[in-house]
């Protein structure tokens, strides 16, 4: 058995949910009712980890995804995860390396993926967007942020 499928049976043994990879590798589980998708990439001993924060609607091209851009600079407000683009959906996505990954810990990021998921999709919800407020950035060029 590969070191990966034995992690996903270990993965499966503590959550109490049966998990199964597929032929490409791929495995999906549902945590606090979001589905979860991991992915072992074999090219770099890595697993991708990624959910939907917000599916195509009317507003899709203007107002959210401008909101998410802002929610997404610096990797403030999605927690060091990735917000990004994915056929028509927005997914937050994470990764981990594979060298030294045990269940517990990977159950750890997966849960906290779910979570950022919930709040990245309250704070796109068109009724909360007005809410939240981006972290405003200095003017790079004139506050000695980079120096040459």
């Amino acid at each position: 058995m590969e070191k990966e499928e034995l992690l996903i049976n270990e993965l499966s043994e503590l959550i109490g949910v049966e998990l199964n990879l597929s032929a490409d590798k791929i495995c999906d589980l549902v945590v606090d009712e979001r589905i979860v998708v991991l992915r072992y990439r074999p090219d770099d001993d890595s697993w991708l980890y990624f959910g939907v924060v917000h599916e195509e609607s009317d507003d899709f091209s203007g107002r959210i995804l401008k909101k998410a851009l802002e929610l997404n600079l610096f990797g403030i407000e999605t927690h060091g995860f990735h917000l990004g683009l994915f056929g028509n959906a927005l997914v937050l996505s994470g990764s981990v390396n594979m060298d030294g990954l045990t269940a517990e810990y990977f159950a750890e990021k997966i849960l906290a993926l779910s979570r950022h998921i919930g709040e990245l999709a309250e704070k796109l919800n068109a009724n909360s967007v007005e809410s939240c407020v981006a972290e405003e950035v200095s003017d790079p060029w004139n506050t000695g942020f980079m120096q040459v």
